[in-house]
Parts: structure tokens; sequence; C-alpha cells
């Protein structure tokens, strides 16, 4: 079995950070693995060279974008490829293009954004061999916004890529009147990802309640959000560490876990958090609510109820004993749902389906 993975380009997202993992964890089983990416020049680039698949870097001279994939078609041929992922946006623009054609290849394309898709990526959706989703709620958008509703169709979670050492939360003292209640998002600083928002909510909380707020992450709505931290007056009550490669420990010296997008696939962050036993307050978007428990290891808002928000952060952040409870919850029902063993062996699953002929 040869598999190939096409990716645009290796930047420091989500969904190149899944690729490579699945990847590696693919060649590690012994499956001939190729990752092919569009252009050189990504953050991920080091870490993908030093994995266990072949890497592929096309060579599109000077003109260095991501939408461009010159004889990618050539290359899949020449590696003799069973099945092709596809994998962010332009990967699968790319695969829309090659279910044109008469191919030795599968194609399995992906669906893993909140963001509005183009035709041609929708074409893949509806052309390809396999489509896998990485949330329910993925499966169902696609099938309301365009129409696209196939039985040959597959939800594979996000598997947690980093090992996520939880802390007791026996081990945590912050209470609301002496050490102070450590909240914690980490997501790169985009538009959709809306971290002001969080400094709103959190400025809306009563006076006694002592409160910190860690945004982490890099991106470009970053400096704008330093800045209204300081304008709004809560800059001494801000952290912004940047890009964490390591986020253990701030996530053991936190006790709740705030994500307030107006987009969303199935986030990251919210399943490292849950791996860590952090009780999550969510607005209801995209594949947020199946990244924990709602009521139970979580308080799921409806999306932009900002005053709802702040209520169940105060509540929370007052309550010990129902922190406790939820921290509990989140560790039990992530490891049931965010394995990397069983995210990969899904994978594999699915694989080996496809080459027996099945759908």
């Amino acid at each position: 079995m040869r598999i190939a993975f096409i990716q645009d380009h290796l930047r420091n997202g989500g969904t190149e950070n899944q690729t490579l993992h699945i990847a590696h964890g693919l060649a590690t089983e012994g499956i001939e693995t190729h990752v092919i990416v569009f252009r050189q020049g990504g953050i991920l680039d080091d870490k993908a060279d030093a994995s266990d698949f072949h890497l592929h870097f096309l060579n599109q001279g000077q003109l260095k974008t991501d939408w461009f994939a010159p004889g990618l078609d050539s290359l899949l041929r020449y590696l003799d490829i069973d099945i092709v992922i596809a994998m962010g946006r332009m990967g699968n623009c790319h695969a829309g293009l090659l279910c044109r054609s008469k191919r030795p290849y599968r194609i399995v394309a992906t669906f893993r954004t909140g963001k509005t898709i183009p035709w041609l990526q929708r074409r893949a959706l509806r052309k390809a061999d396999h489509i896998v989703a990485n949330s329910r709620e993925a499966l169902a958008r696609i099938a309301k916004l365009y129409e696209i509703e196939r039985a040959d169709s597959t939800v594979i979670y996000n598997g947690c890529i980093r090992k996520i050492e939880p802390t007791p939360p026996s081990e945590k003292s912050g209470t609301t009147h002496e050490a102070p209640i450590h909240l914690v998002s980490a997501s790169m600083f985009r538009p959709d990802k809306k971290q002001q928002r969080l400094l709103y909510i959190c400025k809306r909380l009563p006076t006694q309640i002592n409160w910190r707020l860690t945004l982490a992450g890099d991106g470009s709505e970053r400096s704008a959000c330093v800045a209204e931290a300081k304008r709004i007056g809560v800059e001494d009550r801000v952290d912004f560490p940047g890009l964490l490669h390591n986020p253990n420990p701030l996530y053991q010296q936190s006790h709740i876990a705030v994500h307030a997008s107006a987009k969303e696939s199935l986030p990251n962050f919210l399943v490292e958090a849950q791996m860590a036993g952090l009780p999550v307050i969510a607005y209801n978007v995209g594949g947020v609510a199946e990244t924990f428990n709602p009521g139970q290891s979580g308080i799921l808002i409806e999306s932009a109820d900002e005053s709802r928000f702040v209520e169940a952060l105060e509540n929370l952040a007052q309550s010990p004993k129902l922190r406790l409870r939820m921290s509990e919850a989140a560790r039990k029902y992530a490891r049931d749902h965010f394995t990397a063993e069983a995210q990969l062996q899904t994978y594999i699953n699915l694989l080996n389906k496809l080459i027996s002929g099945q759908k």
C-alpha cells in the first residue's frame, strides 16, 4: 500500500500538524507514506524532513504560491500511489482537479474547516472516492450548504498529537479571593478566533473574582489584541506568551479553558484542554460541541451570547467543586474520543477498506 498526502504549504496550523502526525504514524506502522508539499518555506519543513515518511516538494520555480502544484499528477503516477489524501483547502482543490480524469489511484477528500470553501474543493467532495471529516457537524454542514451528502463518508476526530500531562485538580489551589483563577486560550491570532472577545468577557466579571487570562499563540491579530487589552485597562491581568511548543506548564497552572471563536472546525486547543483536565467554556460554532461533553466536562454557549458566557464563567470560577467534577469528566471524555492511537487505527482501517475495493 502506498499513500500520499498532498498539502500546499507547511505553516504551523492545526491541519498541517495533523497531516504530519497521521503520515508519520502510518509510516511507523510499515505503510509506505509520502507527503507532497506544493512549496517550501514552511515553519514545519524541518519537522517533516525528520519524520519517517517520504517528503517531496514540488518545483514552483520563482512563483512560490500556495495554489500552484506543477507536476502533481505525474509525481503521483511515478510513485505508483494507491490512495491520495488531500489536506487543507488547496490540497482539496487540486484533488478536485485530479478527479476530472481517469487515474490509477483513489482520492480521499477531507473537510475540516469552518470557512466557505471554493468550488474546486466542493468538486472534490462530490467526486472523490471517499470523504473524511473531522466532526459530525462538518458533514452536516456540507450537506446543508452544498447539498453534498454521501454514504461513503467517515468522521475521524483529530487525535491529540502532543503528550498532554494533566495536573491532579486537587493541586490547583486557585480561589476567587486568594490565588487567581487562571483562564487559558491557545489559538492562532486570526480574525475568526476573536481573542478580543475574551478580553471584554473577563472585564465584565465581578470585582471579587481574582482572574488572570493567558492568550497563547501568534498571528496577524496578536498586536491588535495586546493594544486592546491596554486600551480597556486589563493589560496587567492578561499574558501573551506567544507560540508555545510545549503547552503543558500553561495547562497545568490553568483552571478553565475559554474559547470565543466565530468559526471553527474541530479546535485542537479544546481537545488538548480536555486531555489536560480543564473544564471548557466555549461558543457553539462548528464542531466545538464535539470537543467536550456539554454540561458534564464544560459549558456550551450559543454563539455571541456574551452575557451568558460571563455568567457561566463567573459560576465556574467561584465553584471549585464544580471545576473538580468537570475536570474528571474532561479527562475521561478526551481519552474516550481523541487519543492519537484511535485516530491512527481508524485511518488504517479506512485505507484497508479502500484498497480492498470497498467505499
